[in-house]
C-alpha cells in the first residue's frame, strides 16, 4: 500500500529492490498481497500472470508472507502498514468489518465483483464473506479436517471397521517403537477450538445457534454436552496413554514416523507433511459412543478468503488482484499445486477435482461440517475452547459430573461475556 518516494541519488537507487529502482525516476505506486509461506511459488506464479493478463495495471505488485491464521490481528495493529490484498480465515471477517477494517467488494460500472462471487461460488463460502449482508472477501478455498492413518499400522482393510471408530482405534493393539514405548493409536488436538467442536457436535450441540448467528444461543453446557465432556474425560487425557494431543503438525508428523496410528487435520496436511507419501491414507471422521450410540464426530468447516484492505489506496487494481487469484483457473491451481478444494463451483466440478479420492474425501466430510460462524464473537471462542480442552488433556479438569459441569457451564458464560 506504501508509496514509495523518488530517490535522487544513484547510491540510494542502488539499495532498493528491482520493484522501488522503477520509481526512480518518479514515484513508483505498489500494491502488497500478503499469502502463507507455502504458497509463495504458486503466488508470486499467478501475480506475474495478472500483470501480463492486465498491461493497464500501472501499480507495482509485491507478494509477501504472511500467515493467514493471525492475519486479523497483524492487521488490526496497523492498518496502513498491512497489505492492499490480504488472505485470512472467513472466521475473521466478522470482526474485521465490524472494526472497519475491510473494502466492502461491491459491483462497479466495468467490474462485477460481488455479483462473480455470489454466483460463482458455494453457497457456504458465500455465506462465510458476507457480513450484515455486505460482502467483504473472495473465497478461494473450502477447508475442513479428515482422519488420516499410517497403513502399516492400520491397514487400509480396516478403513471401515476399526478406523470407522475411535472407540475401537483406541483399543487396537500398537506395535513397539522403542523397548519401552508403544505407539499411540489415535490423536488430535483437543485444545484447538476447530477440533474440539467436534464431539459436541456430534452430541447435537450447537455453536451461537443453528445457523452461527446468534450470540447468546451456545449450548455446550446441556445435557448432551456433558454427555461428550465424559467421554472426553474418560477417553482423551494424557494419561490414557494411546490418545495424543498436539499441535497438528506434530501429529501429522508423528504418524508419518509410524509413532501414531492416525490422526485428524486439515486438507493441507497431505501436501505438506505428508507429502502424498503412500502409507499415509485418509477417510472421513469416526464416531464415538456417546449414551450408547455411535456418533459420528462432526468437523467444523471454513475457508480461506482474500480481502482487500479499506485503508488501501489502491482498491480497485487490489479488487482486480485479487479476484484473478481467486478465479476458477487460480483455484484449480490451488488444487494441483497446494491441495486446496476449491470453492469455485465449477472448479469443484472440474474432473481434475470431481474424480481425485483425496478430494472425493474432503468433499463428503464438507457435506456433513458446520461452517464456522463469521460474527465478531467468533473471537471469544478460540481462548475458551483451548483452555477447556487443555484442561482435558492435562487433567487439571476432574471427571466427576460436578466439574464437568461446571467447565461447561463458564465456557458458555464466557462466550457470552462482553466482545
Amino acid at each position: 500500500m506504501k508509496k514509495i518516494a523518488k530517490i535522487t541519488t544513484l547510491a540510494l537507487c542502488a539499495c532498493l529492490s528491482v520493484g522501488a529502482l522503477a520509481g526512480c525516476g518518479g514515484k513508483t505506486e505498489e500494491v502488497v498481497i500478503w499469502g502463507g509461506a507455502e504458497d509463495q511459488t504458486l503466488l508470486q506464479a499467478l501475480v506475474e500472470e495478472f500483470k501480463a493478463a492486465n498491461p493497464d495495471v500501472t501499480e507495482s505488485i509485491r507478494v509477501e508472507i504472511q500467515d493467514p491464521w493471525n492475519a486479523q490481528s497483524v492487521v488490526a495493529k496497523d492498518p496502513e502498514a498491512a497489505a492492499d490484498v490480504i488472505l485470512c480465515q472467513n472466521d475473521h471477517i466478522g470482526i474485521m468489518a465490524k472494526s472497519g477494517l475491510l473494502a466492502e467488494i461491491r459491483d462497479g460500472t466495468a467490474a462485477t465483483f460481488a455479483s462473480d462471487i455470489r454466483s460463482n461460488n458455494a453457497e457456504a463460502t458465500v455465506q462465510q464473506v458476507t457480513y450484515n449482508g455486505a460482502l467483504y472477501g473472495f473465497p478461494l478455498t473450502m477447508d475442513t479436517c479428515i482422519l488420516y492413518y499410517n497403513t502399516e499400522i492400520f491397514p487400509e482393510t480396516l478403513e471401515n471397521s476399526v478406523l470407522g471408530s475411535v472407540d475401537l482405534m483406541l483399543n487396537y493393539p500398537m506395535p513397539d517403537i522403542s523397548d519401552k514405548e508403544k505407539a499411540g493409536s489415535f490423536g488430535f488436538n483437543i485444545g484447538d477450538g476447530f477440533y474440539l467442536n467436534m464431539g459436541f457436535f456430534a452430541a447435537g450441540c450447537t455453536l451461537y445457534g443453528e445457523d452461527g448467528t446468534n450470540v447468546d444461543a451456545c449450548d455446550w453446557n446441556n445435557e448432551n454436552g456433558l454427555a461428550y465432556l465424559k467421554y472426553a474425560a474418560q477417553n482423551f487425557r494424557k494419561s490414557v496413554g494411546k490418545f495424543k494431543s498436539d499441535d497438528t503438525k506434530n501429529l501429522a508428523t508423528a504418524v508419518l514416523n509410524g509413532r501414531l496410528g492416525a490422526c485428524i487435520s486439515g486438507a493441507w496436511e497431505m501436501k505438506d507433511t505428508f507429502k502424498n507419501a503412500e502409507k499415509i491414507k485418509y477417510r472421513t471422521l469416526p464416531t464415538i459412543t456417546l449414551n450408547g450410540e455411535e456418533k459420528s464426530l462432526v468437523s467444523f468447516s471454513n475457508s480461506k478468503v482474500y480481502v482487500v484492505n479499506n485503508k488501501s489506496e489502491h482498491k480497485a487494481t487490489a479488487s482486480r488482484l485479487a479476484a484473478y487469484i481467486t478465479s476458477e483457473s487460480s483455484q484449480l491451481r490451488y488444487a494441483a499445486e497446494r491441495g486446496y478444494y476449491p470453492s469455485n463451483k465449477a472448479a469443484q466440478d472440474n474432473t481434475a477435482v470431481k474424480d481425485d479420492p483425496f478430494f472425493k474425501v474432503i468433499r463428503a466430510q464438507l457435506e456433513i461440517s458446520q461452517p464456522v460462524p463469521v460474527i465478531p464473537e467468533i473471537s471469544r471462542y478460540w481462548e475458551a475452547a483451548k483452555a477447556l480442552g487443555s484442561s482435558v488433556y492435562n487433567g487439571s479438569l476432574k471427571g466427576d459430573t460436578t466439574s464437568l459441569q461446571d467447565a461447561l457451564d463458564k465456557f458458555v458464560d464466557d462466550l457470552h461475556s462482553t466482545l
